[in-house]
């Protein structure tokens, strides 16, 4: 065998193309003659190594071991080249058909390529069930491509990343295209394309989805939650329309932030994403999405609307009540009674958690108020409250102090100014507080503070501690009970948890596009993944197995596919090169998982690869 370039014109554009082919001397009548073994397109490799990567390939395909130290581009090169013909004139034998017993060369076994199938297995069957493909390619999607697409959605849940780290992930260290077959096409740029397809589908998919789920798993979706979340851009983002800032939940004031809106049902399937600009204001969104929703579920009654007091303006339930939808919301600003903790009943109590809960419902024209008080919440909100207002009366002690010293700051507008900035900071302890800066009294003309004096306000402090942990739910929904009412408004934990998988597990964040079109195909592929991590996590649980997805990938993790290779020979005395591609030998954990999820538990089935490479009589 040896290494030949090839440099080809095209024709009607008259562009140049080099590449290497492998090829080796054979006789024929007409003399001797060059056959093509394989095409290695254009290598990155000096001329100088064409003979040694040649007599590589050959020592590969023979199981000869090589004498001398390869250096490893030349191995690697090797490695994919001899795979590349091994199955292009290996015969396939079914390796689990007869039992084979054949004597073995014990020195020549070797294991390659270790693949992750496990956490793939369970991904692929959840997207065949839940129909993926037949929406793409009802959409024009053409079958070639549709496994470059189930790796960018799959790859998001397994190992995310971006569209050149999703490539080398599926490429080189997942068995993922052992089960879907491999894209005609898988240049880096095929991976960006497919991710503008994804979101060319986005209303296709996300109301298939939709149906899919509630048929899938028997879903009410008499209970809708709604919120918004942000997530930040590496870089200016320049191009993108929408990258704005804004106050980001990462605390990344000093990047740009696009917005997701989100819907999802009481159990937690995602009913309809939407992208916003980074600055966006909740209450603007509600109106949009909840008419896009209409579309999306199938519902005989109107479903009831749950949402946070950021959404929950007068406006909005105004609306809701002109478009006869009900709703559990928290209540904004005042309520139109006087709030007394008196008779107060208890519908949930847990001392060893700290878990006390105690309500009170009021009836007022066609609303229900029902006031909450949490133990959990309280002790939560008084330890918050406690930390500002210690910082607070530091600071105030430590500006006093420095009237009396040299190189502090007296002068009296000053210390007026550095006060206003103090309760600006702290102005969830400061309105407490009756703060006032004294002026010099000898003076006409105030010059410099000679003392800075603050005190609690009364009654307000003390009514604000006894209001830390309560809040006020209301509803247009009479015919549930209180404890109903407040178990559907906990709710909303759903679409929190929602967010923290899409920011944790699903790689919502950061996002290095700057295009706004790739931004938000790469925001909907987080959400796609997120229906296939919650349809997985939902089917174990109604199995009582209640495993997070991260807990479910990381156990199988350990299930893996590989290549031993070993050298043998049969009762005749011929030699061969075999190649057999087979699972580790499932463990206790990765069945249970498995059976629960309704799987075989063998992702892919043995392969043999053998070829003839001679005898003993030769």
């Amino acid at each position: 065998m040896f290494i030949r370039r090839v440099n080809v014109k095209n024709g009607k554009s008259s562009k140049k193309y080099s590449y290497l082919n492998l090829v080796e001397s054979i006789r024929t009548e007409n003399g001797p003659r060059q056959k093509l073994i394989l095409n290695l397109g254009d290598l990155p490799i000096d001329p100088s190594q064409y003979k040694a990567l040649a007599q590589r390939i050959e020592d590969i395909l023979t199981g000869r071991r090589s004498l001398f130290e390869i250096n490893p581009e030349i191995e690697h090169h090797a490695k994919w080249a001899a795979n590349k013909i091994f199955k292009k004139r290996a015969d396939e034998i079914n390796a689990e058909a007869v039992e084979d017993f054949q004597m073995v060369d014990t020195n020549s076994i070797e294991v390659s390529t270790p693949r992750s199938p496990g956490a793939e297995y369970v991904c692929h069957s959840m997207w065949n069930q839940l129909g993926f493909n037949n929406v793409l390619r009802e959409k024009g999607i053409s079958p070639q491509a549709l496994p470059l697409l189930e790796a960018l959605v799959i790859g998001r849940l397994i190992k995310p990343g971006s569209e050149l780290w999703t490539k080398k992930w599926v490429e080189e260290l997942s068995a993922l295209y052992e089960l879907t077959g491999t894209p005609t096409r898988h240049s880096l740029q095929s991976y960006y394309r497919g991710t503008d397809r994804l979101y060319e589908c986005k209303g296709a998919l996300e109301k298939h989805l939709s149906i899919r789920e509630k048929e899938l798993f028997s879903l009410d979706e008499n209970i809708v939650l709604y919120d918004l979340t942000n997530s930040y851009f590496e870089g200016k983002s320049a191009a993108n329309s929408k990258a704005s800032y804004g106050r980001s939940k990462e605390k990344r004031s000093d990047c740009k932030l696009a917005t997701l809106g989100f819907v999802v049902d009481g159990e937690g399937f995602a009913k309809y994403s939407k992208i916003y600009p980074g600055n966006q204001y909740e209450a603007d969104t509600f109106q949009h999405i909840i008419d896009e929703l209409e579309k999306h579920i199938q519902a005989k009654v109107k479903a009831t609307i749950v949402m946070d007091s950021g959404i929950a303006t007068k406006e909005n339930i105004e609306w809701l009540k002109k478009h006869e939808y009900s709703y559990i919301v928290v209540n904004r600003g005042r309520v139109p009674f006087e709030i007394d903790f008196k008779d107060m009943s208890i519908i949930k109590e847990d001392e060893e958690k700290g878990i006390k809960i105690e309500v009170k419902r009021l009836e007022h024209q066609d609303e229900v108020y029902l006031l909450v008080k949490s133990e959990r919440k309280r002790l939560k909100e008084a330890s918050m409250m406690g930390r500002v207002e210690q910082l607070l009366l530091d600071r105030l002690t430590y500006y006093k102090k420095g009237l009396g010293k040299k190189h502090h700051v007296k002068k009296y507008s000053k210390v007026v100014e550095m006060i206003g900035r103090l309760k600006e900071k702290y102005s969830r302890a400061a309105w407490l507080y009756e703060i006032i800066v004294i002026p010099e009294k000898d003076n006409n003309n105030i010059v410099n503070a000679v003392d800075i004096q603050w005190k609690k306000k009364d009654p307000g402090y003390d009514e604000n501690v006894k209001r830390e942990g309560t809040y006020v739910l209301r509803s247009n929904r009479f015919d549930l009970t209180d404890e109903q009412i407040w178990q559907t408004y906990i709710m909303p934990g759903r679409i929190e948890k929602a967010f923290k998988d899409m920011k944790s597990h699903l790689g919502l964040r950061p996002n290095f596009h700057q295009v706004e079109e790739r931004v938000d195909a790469h925001m909907f592929i987080s959400v796609l993944a997120y229906h296939l991590m919650h349809a997985i996590e939902h089917k174990l649980k109604l199995s009582g197995d209640s495993r997070s997805w991260w807990t479910i990938k990381t156990t199988l993790s350990t299930h893996e596919r590989m290549t031993v290779e070993c050298i043998s020979k049969d009762h005749e005395g011929i030699f061969y090169n075999n190649k057999l591609r087979t699972n580790s030998r499932l463990e206790l954990e990765h069945m249970e998982i498995y059976t629960k999820l309704g799987l075989s538990g063998r992702p892919l089935s043995r392969r043999l690869l053998t070829r003839k490479i001679g005898s003993d009589n030769k």
